[in-house]
């Protein structure tokens, strides 16, 4: 497992031990991160914000949420195309290991993560309580456990959100994604389904 694209592409990321944790693969990443690049492109360039070094990259600016984290690889591959921060959150103690092994490998600077140990509902509570909110939130949790987690995110989503924050929700390649928000696109990747949505 590689990071794709962005100022760390080939380096490479450890793997959680085990079957619990199933890491996106590199190629779905790589197309995942093309069509969110084409979604913000069509969005006038996303957040770029002036003085950032990655200004004129579609991920310049953004602020990144990675549920269900597993190794990083996803929040790892937005920092690495320029987002400004992401938080990373995961509980399951070899993806933990994996995930801060991975953040070493990359030398991100600690400024721009951070890293909750929690379940994800005590993670979103914590953010809402904070104020924080994301301009991208990549959500990829176990297919089977998705009809709770979802009922879980449209109650809570949506107050993490930014205006026009884009969401990518990986799910089994039958399982539709039911959110209040407006769905941008649906590919389909072997036995993996990835619906891009967006806040108004």
């Amino acid at each position: 497992m590689r990071v794709v694209g962005g100022q760390w592409r080939g380096r490479r990321l450890q793997a959680p031990a085990g079957r619990a944790t199933r890491p996106t693969a590199d190629r779905v990443r790589e197309a995942v991160f093309d069509v969110l690049a084409s979604l913000l492109a069509a969005d006038e360039g996303g957040v770029a914000g002036a003085g950032d070094a990655f200004a004129g990259h579609a991920f310049a600016g953004h602020a990144a949420l990675d549920l269900f984290a597993g190794s990083g690889a996803l929040g790892i591959e937005a920092l690495s195309r320029g987002a400004g921060s992401c938080t990373f959150v995961e509980r399951a103690p070899s993806a933990l290991r994996a995930l801060r092994e991975n953040l070493a490998r990359v030398a991100v600077p600690v400024d721009r993560v951070r890293v909750r140990a929690l379940d994800y509902r005590r993670a979103l509570q914590a953010d809402v309580a904070e104020a924080r909110r994301y301009t991208l939130v990549l959500v990829d949790p176990p297919y089977a456990q998705y009809a709770a987690v979802e009922r879980v995110l449209d109650a809570a989503l949506r107050a993490v959100l930014a205006p026009r924050a884009l969401v990518v929700v990986e799910t089994a390649r039958g399982q539709d994604v039911h959110l209040p928000l407006i769905e941008r696109s649906v590919k389909l990747y072997g036995d993996t389904r990835v619906t891009f949505l967006s806040e108004v």
